[in-house]
This record gives structure tokens, sequence and C-alpha cells, in this order.
């Protein structure tokens, strides 16, 4: 493998892994993501650290659990660290750029915290030396750049977009407004093309981050009628139709809720999950937010499309490690709710494909892995030494094609201010095992029997030895959650081996 290859990573926003031809969906196209996956590898059971956006983020540029970055829910202003990936590469030569969503700070607030922060002695913004930030969703996305080359293109901006109408059926479900030469996806591309044909001998880190498919679901023709809403699968039952999942789920499902005492907007019970009462949705509602979500995903595979041409026309394909990943999926209808932020797995489980120098080719890698791990894959693949306190494990032997054995489980968290919610989640090939703190009440889903999440059996007789192995499992996986950086200025005496990176243990 040549030293120092090129890295793009490509970060979608809430595209769940099912929804891409290689993950097995028979209806939605997406070939050239799947050309990804047909040249690289595909980890089939990668589960993001956080079902929400920033927090998730967060992790994938540190390989650090949210809580140890103290970002742990969306808005949040993430702390800046000297783990973040950005940060560490330029340590080894890299050009650092990032185009499109980056959210490590309120979406509002982050054009002005990006553009003083690139203004300062430092001169970047976590790591990156270059921001064009495109964040929002839909028809209303900003950014420092875009919003400016979006009123050029568009004189009339305001009063297209105040004159969005809905669909007559869907959920949050909105006609697209604008030129379709005007969209994120298309500008994001344009800018990642522009700075790969921008020729420089030091290798580059390029992150590309689309908002979509992110709700509200829109999109402009011709991707708005590609897939027929009659053709889409139904969703699965909703949570009243479940059989012993908490009440937290039920109350979720029947929002919305009280307006807060000074006027705001309603407090989601779980943040990512918007306050609605899904229960006045039926099929033919999440039939239309599938279609309208598969044209986005198409759209966005387009885009990808250019910029993987460019890869190949420029010549980088031999050294350049291509890394495609979603911050955390969504329920579409799924449970009858749309969002994230409970511990389904259409939240959790996110599409991970690794391709370049150094990756076998054609694999399909079907051990429990963690978004956790992608940043010390990266910096090994660069040959930059780690920081102190990087939790993940570096994916490397696997993409080589190395059969090693793993630790077979991930750990996900969700702390949420806003409802006084803390929930800590344990996934392994066979079970999903959901702690909310200070509750009675829980989740044990059979991964294995029960792939629908139907059937909750924390409080199954049947289930007990399994319900408390796990729990001493999740009780070892959170204590090494914990960071362990403590301001020492010596070398500890003695290694000590990261826990993910023992042996697996028994499902």
């Amino acid at each position: 493998m040549p030293e120092q290859p090129n890295i793009i990573m490509i970060l979608c926003d809430e595209l769940r892994a099912d929804a891409l031809g290689c993950f097995g969906n028979p209806i939605v196209k997406t070939p050239n993501i799947d050309r990804l996956a047909r040249e690289g590898a595909r980890f089939s059971q990668c589960f993001v650290t956080q079902p929400t956006c920033t927090p998730s983020r967060a992790s994938i540029l540190t390989g650090c659990y949210p809580s140890a970055l103290h970002t742990r829910m969306v808005g949040c202003y993430t702390p800046d660290d000297e783990r973040f990936l950005p940060r560490v590469l330029s340590t080894a030569g890299y050009r650092r750029a990032s185009i499109g969503k980056i959210h490590l700070a309120p979406q509002a607030a982050e054009p002005e915290l990006a553009a003083q922060a690139l203004a300062d002695d430092d001169g970047s913004y976590y790591g990156f030396q270059a921001v064009d930030l495109v964040n929002g969703h839909g028809s209303r996305c900003f950014g420092n750049r875009y919003t400016e080359w979006l009123r050029e293109r568009v004189p009339d901006l305001g009063e297209r977009q105040a004159n969005t109408t809905p669909y007559e059926n869907g959920v949050n479900c909105w006609r697209w407004n604008l030129p379709e030469s005007v969209h994120s996806s298309h500008y994001i591309a344009n800018r990642a093309i522009d700075f790969l044909e921008t020729a420089s001998e030091a290798p580059c880190f390029l992150h590309v981050s689309f908002p979509d498919p992110h709700y509200p679901f829109t999109v402009p023709a011709p991707w708005a009628s590609r897939y027929d809403p009659a053709d889409m699968p139904p969703p699965i039952p909703a949570v009243s139709e479940s059989f012993d999942m908490p009440d937290l789920h039920e109350r979720v499902y029947r929002g919305p809720q009280t307006p807060a005492s000074d006027g705001a907007r309603p407090r989601d019970r779980v943040i990512g999950t918007p306050p609605h009462n899904y229960a006045l949705y039926d099929e033919k509602d999440w039939r239309q937010v599938k279609a309208i979500y598969y044209g986005m995903v198409s759209l966005l595979d387009h885009s990808i499309g250019r910029i993987l041409k460019a890869v190949d026309r420029l010549g980088m394909n031999d050294n350049t490690i291509i890394v495609f990943v979603s911050d955390h999926g969504d329920y579409l209808g799924d449970h009858g709710m749309y969002g994230k932020g409970l511990a389904y797995e259409s939240a959790l489980r996110t599409p991970l494909i690794f391709r370049g120098p150094g990756v076998a080719a054609g694999q399909t890698i079907s051990s429990v892995e963690s978004t956790l791990d992608i940043a010390p894959t990266l910096l090994e693949y660069a040959g930059a030494s780690e920081p102190e306190g990087v939790q993940g494990c570096s994916l490397m032997p696997l993409l080589k094609g190395a059969d090693q054995p793993r630790p077979g489980a991930a750990l996900v968290e969700n702390d949420d201010d806003f409802a006084a919610l803390r929930m800590r989640t344990l996934i392994t090939p066979r079970w999903r095992l959901t702690h909310y703190h200070a509750q009675d009440w829980g989740e044990l889903i059979d991964r294995e029997r029960d792939p629908l999440e139907m059937r909750n059996l924390w409080n199954d007789p049947a289930h007990a030895a399994v319900k408390q192995k796990l729990l001493i499992q999740l009780l070892d996986e959170v204590g090494a959650s914990i960071d362990m950086r403590n301001g020492r200025r010596q070398q500890p005496s003695a290694p000590v081996p990261k826990w993910r990176a023992l042996a697996a243990k028994l499902d």
C-alpha cells in the first residue's frame, strides 16, 4: 500500500443501511454506492455510538464515545479536542477540508463559529483548514458560501421557500420549489470536485458531508417521482401493536407533548423523534415518505457518482481511501414514527464501506462493529500516531481480509437533557439490550428471531438469565467507555490494552 494515501470521507445524514441496493434493498437504485461496496469492503452490522447528529459525528471524527467528548446530545457545542481526526492528520502533513454539513455545534450558529475559528491564530475549525459549510435540510440549507451562491441563482429565494407546499399524503413531505441545479447535493459535489482538482504534493483529507436524506422529506424532479408510493414496502407495525414495549414508546408515538411554559415548541420525549401524534397517519402516508426518501437517496448517489468519476479522471484511485458512512438512520414509518433516538435498528445501524489500497475488494464483513473504529482505522492508513484517549480500534486487519477475533458487541449511548433521559444499548450478533437509567423497565430484543423488534423480552422469566448476562456485559462496555486521560506527563509503566481489542465475549 502506498504511504500516506488521500482520504475521502463521504458522510450522509439519516441514511439507514437498508435503503441502499448493496445492503439488500430491491427497489432503490444506488449504482455508485453499490460500486464502492463491490470494489471495497462492506460492513453489514455496523452501529453508531449515538443515534443523533452531533454526538455521532463527533464520535466518527475522533474514535471516542460522545460521553468522553462531552458532546452528549444534538445541538450542543462540541468542545474542540486534540483527538479530532483533522487535527491529528495535520501532524502527518495532510491538507484538511470539509465541504457540506459539519454540525458539531447548533446548526444556525455554526457558520459564524467556523468563520471565527478559521480567522484566529490556529486558522482551523476542529482541525479543518478549509470549510465550505452547508447546514440545514431540504430547500432551506444554508452556509457561509452556499447561501450567497444560492441567492445569486434564485433572486426570489425567500418567496419560494415561503410558498413551499406539502404533499397530499405523507408526513413532513414537501414539494421542492427551487431549481434542481441549486440542490445542496449538487453544490457539495461541485465543491468537492473543485478541491480534488487542486493539485498538491501533500496528501489530503476531504470530509464530504451531505445533509440528505434527513427530513423534511423533499427532493426535486425527476427524483421526486422516481419511486411510486404504491411500490413501497409497508412499514413495521406501530408500537401500539408491539408486545410489552416500554410506555415511553407509546408516549412518543401518541404525542404531541404539552408546549413548554415559555411558549416554545413542544419538547421531544426522545430527542430526534419530532413531537407528533403519529397515530394520525396511515400506511399510505408512510409509503409516500419512503418514496420521497428513496428519491433523496438516489439523488445523493448520483452526486457521489460525480465525485467518483473525478477520482477516476484524476488518477487518484490507487492512492485514495474512501470511507462511506451515515451518522444514523431513520425509522421511516417503522414502529409508526419517523426520526431517530429510540434504540431501533433502523436508527442505529449505519452503512459503512471502505474502498482503496490495502482493502480486500468484494468482501462483506458481518461481525458487529462500531463507527467508533473509523477514525483509528484512517489514522493507521495515514501512518499517523494515535493520540492518547482514542477509544476505537483499527479495522485494518479486517479490511485486509484477515480472520481476526473481534469484540462482537457495540455500545450505543443516548443522553438527553431535554427529556431527562439516559439510555445505554448493547448490541451483539444475537441480542439487543437497552438499559434506561433510574427506570425499572428496559428492552431485550432477540435480533435473530425477532428482526422486526416487536417483542420485548425484558420481563420474560424465560430470558432472565440472558438479560443478566447481557447487563454484566453492558456494564463492562460502559466502564470501557469512560475517558481515561488523567493529565499525566510521564508514560505509564506498561501499555494497557483497549477493551475493544480483547477477545470476543460469548454471545
